[in-house]
């Protein structure tokens, strides 16, 4: 039995809506609409994230080029695909999560109100360090599934050819 890989296939009104006949054409690449309906905190402060990038990490990371899946179907519909690459890799969520919130707090701590709420308490830095020490590979994440809300992405194009959709079902 092979692993499937999940990527949203939203409902036409979401703004992050692709077609299905956009898909089943292009594959599905960093650029496809519905890869924003993923968080990505590899690309919040992607200064500071290659910054602080360890030197074991391979040259194919790129966290501009990601694309967000999922491991298992969270959609009504998804378009899914068997795993293809070894390029693929799982960071811990929660970690991205906060990396999103820090960010918010540090731009934003000194004209909105709100962004005192995000305060994690800690640097962006030290988020930034906690995401790269969660990288495994997807292999490495499967054995102990290490964090309840994985960041999974595939670190190149998703072929045409491979693509199908699958409903919750399946």
């Amino acid at each position: 039995m092979s692993l499937f890989l999940y990527h949203a296939y939203l409902p036409e009104n979401h703004e992050h809506f692709i077609s299905k006949e956009q898909v089943m054409q292009e594959g599905i690449l960093f650029s496809t609409k519905s890869n924003n309906r993923y968080s990505n905190g590899g690309r919040v402060k992607i200064e500071k994230t290659e910054s602080l990038r360890p030197f074991y990490t391979p040259d194919w990371v790129n966290f501009k080029e990601a694309i967000g899946v999922d491991i298992s179907n969270r959609f009504s519909k998804s378009f899914c695909f068997p795993v293809f690459t070894n390029k693929i890799l799982v960071f811990d969520g929660e970690v991205s999560l906060s990396i999103y919130d820090q960010a918010f707090y540090d731009d934003f701590k000194d004209f909105d109100e709100e962004a005192l709420n995000f305060d994690t308490g800690e640097s962006i830095e030290h988020w930034i360090k906690l995401y790269w020490d969660s990288m495994v590979t997807l292999q490495e994440y499967l054995l102990k599934r290490p964090y309840p809300k994985p960041e999974v992405f595939v670190f190149e194009s998703i072929p045409k050819e491979i693509i199908r959709v699958c409903d919750e079902n399946s």
